[in-house]
């Protein structure tokens, strides 16, 4: 069809628009719209049903213009109803039906949708339909009839009238290689994760579920299904990652209070004791005191500890899952208070950076950081952090602590202002520890006590294990062994907080950085550190 022959159709759309629409002005604003659509049309796409065209425009156009009326429309109380209401009440009447209709449309999936778009708005012929998705005439007829079947259903349960809560969930840690955050930082990909959390449920579902139009569910789901975060089974989708919601959270703190106080009792005692021991090793940062040493002990013994009585207990992680985009390991998402969505503030973890044997480098070595998340700051691993910091060899080439290659200005007063060196006579000093193997072995074996907690531990995490099965869907229960490992790796940020409080440990600055967790080893990666 050429431009001229849109002539024709200027008549009757003009005349559609004014059967619907009592005001002229919005008729005659509306039948222009239609036509500049359809004339746009003609430009970008071969059109081989003309007819067919310009009337899925139109109705499509005035779906549009109902939708968009209908949310910006002022409701007025009885008495400032203009004089013209009772007469147009008819007409909106028809309008909301309409778009009562149209919205719910759109709870349906691509598979009915399309079918459903192309006959009433398209005025495509069942034969026309039966050839266009390569159907046949009697599965077309069968979609159009549960189309209308499912429209009818959620228009009657009105199950899309919802308030809308914003779903804060902290999205940026994992136990292994990959980046949560990436999948899971939209609140729709949120949305339809909580909807499939407890079971699993089609694309309709999850639409009727969030009030999400099923079309934009439809082109979510393959971000999420690549990045494991949900995984399909047949029609349905179900969420494939735990989550810890906050009443989840509450019911594990209850039963931790007791142990914290008692290790936070074996801490203060030991630390006391072994003080002077190590102040007669041979490493730097022998002499920095177990105020700021502590915060290395206490993560290496509680995680080494747990990692043992889980073995015992037979509550093994199991090899970390590869994953499709490359990565390896398991999310962590966690509910969170406020749309801040700070991580639950003693969760715990150690990031490292370094090189093992057949790295290209003369030496194996690594810098580890123990951080907890009410003192974590990204600066001291990412950018002018221990990554960058190993990698233009500083820990490697310092002697007793003095860097021995040059650094810039600039450089320097990053590393300065993210607290890991510090100026000194000779220029400038690590501010971290420094072990080779052998030394750091010595130093952590100084700790290695019999502190009698070893059975209250493992019945605390047997009790960390049930209540995760309490909440945890079934289909995910080969997940909670390593939930329970991060949720009880989380003692060291509790206990550590208390020592603080006690003055046991050394109070972080509020305006720096806390690197006390920082530490260099020569030597091949330290497992279970």
């Amino acid at each position: 069809m050429d431009q001229n022959g849109i002539l024709k159709y200027v008549e009757p759309v003009l005349n559609f628009c004014r059967k619907r629409l009592n005001n002229p002005s919005d008729a005659e604003d509306l039948a222009g719209d239609i036509l500049l659509h359809v004339l746009t049309g003609m430009k970008k796409y071969s059109i081989n049903s003309p007819d067919a065209w310009v009337w899925r425009v139109a109705r499509n156009r005035y779906a549009r213009f109902i939708n968009a009326r209908a949310q910006n429309r002022m409701i007025l109380s009885g008495d400032d109803l203009p004089d013209t209401a009772a007469e147009e009440q008819s007409g909106e009447d028809d309008e909301a039906e309409y778009q009562n209709v149209f919205r719910y449309l759109h709870t349906l999936s691509t598979e009915y949708r399309n079918i459903f778009v192309d006959y009433y708005v398209g005025e495509m012929s069942v034969r026309d339909l039966s050839v266009k998705y390569s159907l046949p005439e009697t599965t077309v007829k069968w979609r159009l009839s549960e189309g209308r079947r499912k429209i009818k259903e959620r228009i009657g349960a009105d199950e899309m009238e919802r308030v809308y809560k914003r779903i804060n969930w902290n999205t940026t840690v994992c136990n292994g290689d990959l980046n949560t955050y990436e999948y899971l930082h939209s609140q729709v990909a949120r949305a339809i994760c909580l909807a499939a959390y407890e079971k699993p449920l089609t694309v309709e579902e999850i639409s009727i579920a969030t009030g999400i139009p099923a079309m934009y569910i439809e082109d979510e789901l393959p971000k999420l299904v690549y990045g494991d975060a949900v995984r399909r089974a047949g029609n349905k989708y179900a969420t494939d990652f735990i989550l810890l919601r906050l009443e989840d959270r509450k019911q594990l703190e209850a039963a931790s209070a007791q142990l914290i106080r008692s290790f936070a009792d074996f801490f203060e005692n030991l630390f006391s004791e072994r003080s002077e021991a190590v102040r007669e090793l041979d490493f730097y940062g022998h002499d920095f005191g177990m105020d700021r040493l502590g915060f290395i002990v206490i993560p290496y013994v509680l995680r080494n500890m747990i990692s043992a009585v889980k073995t015992k207990l037979r509550f093994e992680n199991g090899p970390y899952p590869v994953r499709q985009d490359g990565g390896y390991g398991w999310m962590i998402v966690e509910e969170t208070e406020d749309e801040r969505e700070m991580a639950a503030e003693f969760n715990c973890g150690c990031n490292t950076t370094g090189d093992d044997s057949g790295s290209g480098n003369e030496k194996p070595s690594h810098i580890y950081y123990y951080w907890i998340s009410r003192y974590f700051d990204p600066g001291v691993y990412h950018v002018y952090g221990t990554c960058r910091m190993h990698a233009e060899g500083i820990p490697q080439s310092s002697e007793n602590g003095i860097i021995q290659i040059s650094l810039s200005d600039e450089d320097a007063a990053h590393y300065i202002s993210n607290g890991l060196i510090r100026k000194c006579a000779d220029g400038y000093q690590l501010s971290f520890p420094c072990f080779t193997a052998a030394a750091f072995k010595a130093f952590v074996s100084l700790f290695d006590a019999d502190n009698g907690l070893e059975a209250p531990l493992g019945e605390w995490i047997k009790d960390l294990r049930k209540a995760f099965a309490s909440f945890v869907p079934k289909r995910l229960d080969s997940q909670i062994n390593q939930w329970v490992s991060c949720y009880a790796n989380q003692l060291a940020g509790y206990v550590s907080d208390e020592l603080i409080r006690r003055g046991v440990l050394k109070k972080p600055d509020e305006h720096r950085p806390l690197t006390d967790g920082v530490f260099y080893v020569e030597g091949e990666y330290i497992k279970n550190i």
